[in-house]
């Protein structure tokens, strides 16, 4: 019986390196990136002459957000063909939120992030005296700021398909969805805060709960793989149907 442990060792990998990849841009990505993923956006300062001088640390930053994009933009497809095999709604969900949605919130993030390099360049090169510079670049700044939650939410969603689905494939542990489940609730929260511009000193703490379960989750399919009575249940349940 196939007990797809390449799909477990690879989800795990993946979902493991999506999550190194998004705490390094914080910390290499330099005082701009890092007030994006903090949720402390700069203010009173000259923010194009703060990219420029940072412009080294941005680009390398921007480049560990896109390869934290990738990681769990692949993550899902190696976990797609064994949840479609319970439930083809619950695996597409995780696959449209989780995968297609949420990577494309952090290309676009990329992207952003790139474009104020490109325009602290141009405002460097005209001598640090347009205003029009400064507008497009305070806009940019802003609109990374806004799409924040955006993506926050598309992922919360894609998380609560695969937590449903993992609790009722039975693939890892009970208590292991559960803790993803109740996880998603205060994270939720932080993300409508976020987005209605309400100020909170509770943001890290209410990330908190589900940050440490994925990680423990990484772990689990890296180190045990798939529960091979639920993989050989799923297997029987489709050749029956």
């Amino acid at each position: 019986m196939k007990t797809y442990r390449i799909n477990a060792v690879m989800a795990g990998v993946l979902y493991f390196l999506g999550t190194a990849f998004g705490v390094a841009s914080t910390v290499f990505g330099g005082e701009v990136i890092s007030s994006m993923v903090t949720n402390k956006p700069l203010s009173g300062m000259d923010l194009l002459d703060l990219v420029a001088t940072n412009s080294s640390q941005i680009t390398g930053g921007s480049f560990l957000i896109l390869m934290m994009g990738i990681s769990l933009v692949a993550m899902t497809i190696f976990l797609y063909p064994i949840f479609r095999k319970d439930s083809e709604e619950l695996a597409a969900g995780m696959l449209l939120f989780r995968g297609a949605l949420e990577g494309t919130y952090y290309i676009i993030s990329t992207l952003g992030f790139l474009a104020l390099v490109l325009l602290s360049n141009e405002y460097v090169a005209t001598g640090a005296n347009s205003a029009a510079l400064q507008s497009m670049g305070n806009i940019v700044y802003q609109f990374q700021d806004l799409i924040g939650p955006v993506g926050t939410i598309m992922f919360l969603i894609g998380a609560t398909c695969l937590y449903i689905s993992f609790y009722r494939t039975r693939l890892i542990p009970r208590w292991l969805s559960v803790w993803g489940l109740i996880g998603v609730i205060p994270y939720l929260a932080y993300a409508l805060m976020n987005f209605f511009h309400i100020d909170s000193e509770l943001g890290f703490y209410l990330q908190m709960v589900l940050a440490p379960q994925e990680i423990v989750m990484a772990l689990w399919l890296i180190i045990k793989g798939f529960n091979h009575a639920a993989i050989n249940k799923l297997m029987t349940d489709e050749s029956i149907v």
